[in-house]
């Protein structure tokens, strides 16, 4: 190598830690995507949408939600994997693609726990179980366990489809409880409430978010919720862990970006996310979906999504689900 040659060298290597801040220093220097896994209209759809209105005003430059449902988040998974790590491409996800998916499908071309860098829980909610009580005539927790147990294998329940976080949490509660019963998937937590309304199937575990309007106008009965304590919107309602043991899925919402971002990016990240989670505006959209702030801090990230791995790793491994 000639002295010129290797005097561009050292200097291409020496410049190579300057690259990071000065990337850092200029962003965003164009909009932000956010990818979203799930369809508009739902509870992290309208969370990422509250969240991306104030990182546009806090940042400079429009943030955008791009919605990529399909194959329970993994064609959302693959966009972001493919995207680079320098800010503008975040995603807003929940576990089912950030924890569950890797138990479930065999052939991921990518791995959540060290392609996507966690910036900052958004918000919780805890999962809740509701019966129509016409098609099922229990009135609380203990009566449903003993009429399943009564009833081998001729009590179903509905849910968002196979895998989603809402069927493994009714195998949690089978598995808890030592029940047989029959499983009901549909495409997507709407329909799988229509027949639940209907009669058509007398059960279902779902979303807080989105149970809360047909618990309040009397077409379902909840019996519990899947959370270690009572929950605010629901008085009375107790845990289902109170009956059976174990049985706890919170449904929480969090912001990713490509690992390898530039780590002055995503600190800024961080700090403006919690400032926009403090705004009049989200706040009000906790409180009318009800949601639930989850603070935890950065640092704490990465061993909280590892033991959330586990956790739903074990509950795959005993419900015997695959896809692909």
């Amino acid at each position: 190598m000639t002295t010129i040659a290797r005097r561009a060298a050292l200097g291409g290597i020496a410049a190579l830690p300057l690259a990071a801040p000065a990337l850092a220093q200029g962003w965003p220097s164009r909009p932000i995507r956010i990818i979203v896994p799930f369809a508009a209209g739902g509870t992290t759809d309208l969370l990422a949408r509250a969240t991306a209105d104030r990182l546009t005003e806090s940042l400079g430059q429009p943030v955008v939600v791009e919605n990529r449902g399909g194959a329970g988040g993994t064609l959302a998974g693959e966009a972001f994997a493919r995207s680079e790590p320098d800010g503008h491409t975040l995603l807003v996800s929940t576990a089912s693609l950030v924890c569950i998916n890797e138990h479930l499908y065999s052939n991921l071309s990518f791995a959540p726990a060290t392609d996507f860098e966690p910036v900052a829980m958004l918000a919780q909610q805890p999962n809740v179980l509701v019966v129509n009580t016409n098609a099922l005539p229990v009135r609380d927790l203990p009566t449903l366990v003993a009429h399943i147990r009564a009833h081998p294998g001729q009590v179903s329940y509905a849910s968002a489809g196979v895998g989603s976080q809402l069927h493994l949490t009714g195998e949690m509660f089978r598995a808890a409880a030592g029940l047989d019963m029959v499983h009901v998937p549909y495409r997507g937590s709407g329909p799988a409430q229509v027949d639940v309304i209907a009669g058509r199937v007398p059960m279902m575990f779902d979303g807080l978010g989105t149970a809360l309007p047909h618990i309040r106008g009397g077409r379902v009965t909840c019996l519990g919720v899947c959370s270690a304590e009572e929950n605010r919107a629901l008085p009375g309602v107790p845990p289902v862990a109170d009956t059976v043991p174990g049985v706890i899925s919170v449904n929480w919402t969090g912001l990713f970006a490509r690992a390898g971002t530039p780590r002055e990016i995503v600190q800024r990240l961080d700090t403006e996310t919690r400032r926009a989670l403090q705004s009049p505006a989200i706040a009000t959209l906790f409180d009318d979906r009800a949601f639930d702030p989850l603070p935890t801090p950065r640092a704490e990230l990465p061993a909280f999504l590892a033991s959330e791995r586990v956790r739903w790793g074990e509950v795959v491994r005993v419900s015997g689900t695959t896809i692909g």
